[in-house]
């Protein structure tokens, strides 16, 4: 499934001195699309499954440089969207984390396989 690249808001370096709400209402509308996207592609609910390996492919607007982990904490709140979707908690989730080429519109794939 394709997830919307996340708000620039979102990424853990990203500058709001003083002020926390634009963060937490990109955060709010992240989250709110990302579970439309994931219901459009028609992820099951898997509430049977004790845990999921998701593979997180990020398709980033250009060729910056960006960290791995800076990108997933961007997208916190699109795993929690898949989290709801799929009806499993995010802890059980095993992640891996793969660079993909950039892309226009910028996007995060998202695979889910079988856990441990």
């Amino acid at each position: 499934m394709e997830l919307p690249w996340p708000p620039s808001a979102l990424r853990p370096n990203a500058s709001s001195p003083g002020n926390w709400r634009p963060k937490q209402q990109a955060a709010k509308a992240y989250k709110v699309d990302c579970v439309i996207m994931c219901r459009a592609a028609g992820v099951p609910r898997l509430p049977d499954a004790h845990s999921l390996h998701l593979t997180v492919r990020f398709c980033p607007p250009d060729r910056r440089r960006r960290d791995l982990d800076n990108m997933l904490a961007a997208i916190k709140q699109g795993l929690d969207a898949v989290s709801e979707a799929v009806g499993i908690d995010d802890s059980n989730f095993g992640l891996t984390l793969l660079r993909g080429e950039p892309c226009k519109p910028a996007k995060v794939v998202v695979m889910i396989g079988e856990g441990d």
